[in-house]
């Protein structure tokens, strides 16, 4: 069975359902170093936008997972490890894609570079394009967000906006809320107004669920976050947990299948087991020597358990 170098999935998203991520920047080569962030602090801060992974293999790699025979995906995800607008070739890697496949191609990006109007161009063709806002200040912005000097929080906000009136596809704003850091009563008052001038389709609320870059990033109870979801209005909801299992791995591509996933993200016990298919019990079995070989380690968060690489290999 073929490995991919620059796919990982399908994997359980909350927000796409069954997603096949396609990474375009190598790991954490990103714009911003959230305090939150599941795949950790970023190790190259960067505006330089390149073609840091080759655009025809990445393609190639597309075409060749498309061509297996399995049950549908519902979105190809361009995501992964970093920001995926740093790509120079994005707008081009999206069109093969819309060449091969109907499937809905969506970008997750952290929104920094839209205030360029050859990024915001180069997103058009995508179906569903998902920034992330989590600060209207500037002040709440470097503290979240921890962006390099070049940025200002009001380009990032003005960005989005322009990109709002040339786009025709679906935009999904997303805010992540850190106890203490962007939940206070004046941010929010901002925030409800930044998103009336953005205009996005769906607002997604997010708080910290996974093990964050810092481990001072704390999440907001439920209530917290319903009663932001009530003060932003219809188009706010809060984003639930995935519930439904992917197709099943083969037992003999477990570890490989399981090594690929962790090395993107952190996942917990109950979301590993859903994304695979397979029990918690099977689940534990195929977990433990992984755990006892110092290959995964245990992180505990929120009083759930969750399993992440303990070294990154470039290899899987």
């Amino acid at each position: 069975m073929r490995t991919f170098r620059y796919l990982y999935g399908p994997v359980p998203s909350r927000r796409l359902g069954r997603s096949l991520g396609i990474d375009l920047v190598p790991h954490k080569v990103c714009t911003y170093n959230c305090i939150y962030c599941q795949v950790g602090r970023t190790t190259e801060e960067t505006v330089v936008r390149k073609e840091y992974i080759p655009k025809e293999e990445v393609l190639e790699e597309v075409r060749s997972f498309l061509a297996k025979e399995g049950p549908p995906i519902d979105h190809l995800s361009l995501s992964g490890s970093g920001e995926p607008t740093l790509h120079s070739q994005i707008r081009s890697i999206i069109e093969g894609i819309k060449g091969m496949s109907k499937t809905p191609v969506a970008v997750l990006t952290n929104g920094s570079l839209l205030y360029e109007k050859e990024v915001r161009e180069d997103l058009l063709l995508a179906d569903v394009v998902l920034p992330s806002l989590d600060a209207v200040s500037q002040e709440v912005f470097r503290k979240i967000n921890r962006p390099p000097g070049v940025f200002s929080v009001d380009n990032v906000i003005a960005g989005i906006v322009e990109f709002r009136k040339i786009y025709r596809g679906q935009i999904w704003l997303e805010i992540l809320f850190c106890r203490g850091v962007n939940d206070g009563r004046d941010e929010l008052r901002r925030m409800k107004e930044a998103i009336d001038r953005i205009g996005p389709d769906r607002v997604h609320l997010n708080t910290v669920v996974r093990p964050p870059a810092e481990t001072w990033a704390r999440p907001l109870s439920n209530q917290e976050l319903e009663e932001i979801r009530v003060f932003f209005g219809e188009r706010a909801s809060i984003i639930t947990e995935f519930d439904r299992h992917l197709f099943s791995v083969s037992e003999g591509n477990r570890r490989q299948e399981i090594l690929k996933i962790l090395k993107r993200r952190p996942l917990s016990h109950v979301d590993l087991s859903k994304g695979m298919g397979i029990s918690p019990e099977e689940l534990e079995g195929e977990i433990r020597p992984l755990v006892q070989e110092g290959t995964v380690r245990v992180r505990f968060f929120e009083d759930s358990v969750y399993y992440e690489m303990a070294k990154r290999d470039e290899s899987l």
